[in-house]
């Protein structure tokens, strides 16, 4: 049987294509190392350490488990997949693992780093020959707007992880109205639309809420203090208490779950920014608006509910009586009208060894 590392660095990164390691565990045999974020030696800045999640569920398909790359024998597989395509030094040392496992010949998949623009640096096409032998990416729009002569280094993924949205497509409660974040106004800005009192007038939340009368539920993003420079986790959720509280918004704050695809089938609506969670209840057909200008645009620019700030309302008022829209959903992500990127993902990194 051949043996494949799975090497994960960042558990929102990462979390896309863990629901493989199952499959891949009943075909090959696994071993795992851990890096940056999802190593031991960082301190998890959240409520909840989704690394002893992970540990609680994947352990069991391991045959051994590594905390250091310096230490691994990396002769020992025909295989190793990456959960990005990136590259950061000593703590996500993907190249330095490429160099030392292509000695062996190993074959080296990595997985797209998220929805994105795809201008200036591409990981997934400057990271070939780097980073990966073979990248995944989602679906075949990102394959196309990719540079053609890449083609061949593509392989569709689609979204493992949102395979187990099929669980809950019956079942839905539409329990609030989910906001979906990525900058806060109270971190750096690296984008112009962030989450704060202008952005909660500027969409009209509270009219929102007052029509639809639902609670509101703010998704905030994890982010890690040792390499991303994010805040304690604690001064994020304040924030966003206290701008609910000044425009007088009954709602909470999440930020690590345990099931994400949960927090999704229980809303009655989504608006949030292009992240690629968001492709999540556009996948199950919640009613969504994508808000412009709070990340990168990437895929999301063909997608219907595509607006501004202050179009929010008009436009989730449409999406509230609209269809999943499935021609979208199969151009964006492969598998993702039937819920099983899983197999296919499988399917194809099996067929590359």
């Amino acid at each position: 049987m051949k043996k494949v590392l799975i090497v994960v660095s960042v558990y929102r990164q990462g979390e896309r294509i863990h629901p493989v390691i199952p499959d891949l565990a009943s075909k090959l045999d696994l071993d795992l190392l851990c890096v940056h974020q999802m190593s031991d030696r960082i301190p998890w800045n959240g409520k909840i350490d989704m690394r002893k999640n992970f540990h609680m569920i994947y352990d069991k398909y391991f045959k051994q488990i590594y905390q250091d790359w310096k230490q691994v024998d990396y002769s020992k597989y025909d295989a190793i997949l990456f959960d990005d395509c990136r590259t950061k030094g000593e703590e996500i040392p993907y190249e330095f693992i490429y160099k030392e496992a292509k000695r062996y010949n190993t074959v080296i998949f990595s997985s797209s780093h998220g929805n994105r623009d795809y201008v200036g640096h591409i990981y997934e096409v400057d990271h070939h020959k780097r980073v990966f032998d073979y990248c995944f990416l989602f679906g075949e729009w990102y394959k196309q707007k990719l540079d053609p002569k890449h083609n061949k280094n593509f392989l569709l993924g689609g979204i493992p992880s949102n395979d187990t949205l099929s669980n809950y497509k019956d079942i839905r409660t539409e329990e609030y109205i989910l906001i979906i974040t990525n900058f806060l106004d109270n971190e750096r800005k690296v984008f112009p639309t962030v989450f704060g009192d202008k952005f909660v007038k500027e969409i009209d939340l509270k009219a929102i809420q007052d029509k639809y009368k639902k609670p509101v539920v703010v998704k905030i993003k994890n982010r890690d203090r040792h390499f991303a420079l994010g805040n304690p986790y604690q001064d994020d959720i304040k924030f966003v208490q206290s701008v609910l509280k000044n425009n007088g918004i009954d709602g909470t704050v999440v930020r690590d779950v345990d099931d994400d695809n949960l927090l999704i089938a229980n809303a009655h609506s989504v608006i949030g920014v292009s992240s690629t969670l968001c492709f999540k209840p556009i996948q199950l057909g919640v009613p969504t608006v994508i808000i412009n200008g709070g990340g990168c645009l990437g895929a999301f620019e063909q997608f219907r509910g595509l607006c501004d700030t202050r179009q929010v309302p008009t436009i989730l008022a449409i999406e509230m009586h609209s269809n999943r829209d499935e021609e979208y959903i199969n151009s964006i992500i492969e598998g993702g009208i039937n819920y099983n990127s899983t197999s296919t993902f499988v399917n194809n990194l099996l067929e590359k060894i």
